[in-house]
C-alpha cells in the first residue's frame, strides 16, 4: 500500500507544481497509468504480468530539424517511475514452482528523450534505465494492498519463492517512422532494441493510426493498432539478474526467444485532459506457458493547453 501511496502522492505533488494559474501551455505534463490482467473482463485473470504502475513528468519543447525549413519537430524530455509485477499461473501455491512463472517484480526510474518531426514522419526514442529487481521493489506489498482494495484473493505465499533481488540497468532504443495514408491515418514501422541486466531484446513492430474524431487541433478521439515480434536474449523477470544468479530458475524455466505482441489503444484528447487506456494479446513467453492478456488506462494532464 505504501508503494501505491508514494506514486499517487508523486502524482498529485507534480500536478500541482504544474498549476500556478492560468497559463498557456508550456509543453509541460503529468501522466499516471494502472496496468493490470484484472482489467481483461471478464476474463479477470491474475498471473503472468499481473500489475503495473507509472508515473511520468516531462516537457515537449519546439526544435529545429536543420533540415526542412518551418519544419514541426518537437524535441520531449521526461522522467517515469515503473513497477511491474509478475507472478505464476498457480498464484496461490506455496511451493518453488519450476515449470510456471516465478514471482518477480521491479521498480525502475527512466530518464529519456524522444525526438519527433512529423513532417518527416519521423520519431526517435532514447531511454536509460536503473532501479531493483526482487523483494526491495515491494511486489509483494503493492499486490497484496491492491487485493485487499479490490476483495479479489488472499495474501499470497509464494511470494517468498520471488526471485532474488538484482540491480537494474538497462538502455532501449525506438526508431519508428510514419507514413501518412490520408489527414487522419497512417501505418507505422518501429524497431524497438533494450539493452541491460533488465531486459535485452529487440522487436520490429508494424501499426496503423486512425483519428476518428478531430473536433478541433486539442479535441479528438485517436485509435493505435500494432502487431510486433519480439526476439528475446534475456529477461531478467524469468531467470532472475546476471549479477545475483538466481541457480532455482536459471536454465530451468527457458525463455521463448521469439514473442509476439499485439495491442491496441485509445485517446480522448479534451484540451488539458487526455484520458488513455489499451489492451495487450502476448504469446507465451517461457517453455511450457500460455499466452496473456491485460489491459491499461491512465490520464495525462497538460496544463494550460487547448
Amino acid at each position: 500500500m505504501s508503494k501505491i501511496k508514494l506514486l499517487i502522492g508523486a502524482f498529485v505533488l507534480g500536478l500541482s507544481s504544474l498549476l500556478p494559474g492560468q497559463r498557456a501551455w508550456e509543453g509541460r505534463y503529468v501522466a499516471f497509468n494502472i496496468a493490470n490482467d484484472i482489467l481483461v473482463l471478464p476474463v479477470k485473470t491474475d498471473q503472468y504480468f499481473t500489475s503495473g504502475l507509472t508515473l511520468e513528468l516531462g516537457r515537449i519543447e519546439n526544435t529545429s530539424s536543420g533540415l526542412l525549413a518551418n519544419n514541426r519537430a518537437t524535441h520531449q524530455r521526461y522522467w517515469r517511475l515503473t513497477q511491474n509485477i509478475f507472478t505464476p499461473k498457480e498464484i496461490e501455491s506455496s511451493d518453488l514452482l519450476t515449470d510456471d512463472r516465478p514471482f518477480a517484480s521491479y521498480f525502475v526510474i527512466s530518464r529519456g528523450q524522444a525526438y519527433h518531426n512529423p513532417d518527416l514522419g519521423f520519431h526517435l526514442t532514447s531511454e536509460w534505465t536503473a532501479g531493483v529487481l526482487g523483494k526491495y521493489a515491494m511486489g509483494e506489498q503493492a499486490q497484496n494492498a491492491f487485493h485487499n482494495i479490490v476483495d479479489f484473493a488472499e495474501p499470497l505465499p509464494g511470494w517468498r519463492n520471488e526471485v532474488k533481488p538484482d540491480i537494474i540497468l538497462n538502455y532501449r532504443l525506438r526508431l519508428e517512422q510514419r507514413y501518412a495514408l490520408g489527414s487522419r491515418a497512417a501505418l507505422t514501422t518501429a524497431l524497438d532494441g533494450r539493452l541491460g541486466t533488465l531486459h535485452t531484446d529487440v522487436a520490429p513492430e508494424v501499426g496503423f493510426n486512425l483519428q476518428l474524431i478531430r473536433l478541433s487541433a486539442t479535441k479528438s478521439l485517436t485509435f493505435k493498432t500494432f502487431v510486433s515480434g519480439r526476439f528475446v536474449a534475456h529477461n531478467a523477470t524469468l531467470t532472475g539478474g546476471p549479477f545475483n544468479r538466481d541457480e532455482r530458475f536459471r536454465d530451468v524455466i527457458k525463455p521463448d526467444v521469439f514473442v509476439r505482441t499485439f495491442g491496441i489503444d485509445g485517446f480522448i484528447d479534451l484540451n488539458a485532459l487526455r484520458l488513455q487506456g489499451g489492451f495487450r494479446y502476448l504469446s507465451r513467453e517461457f517453455v511450457g506457458g500460455d499466452s496473456h492478456m491485460w489491459a491499461w488506462m491512465g490520464v495525462r494532464v497538460m496544463p494550460g493547453r487547448g
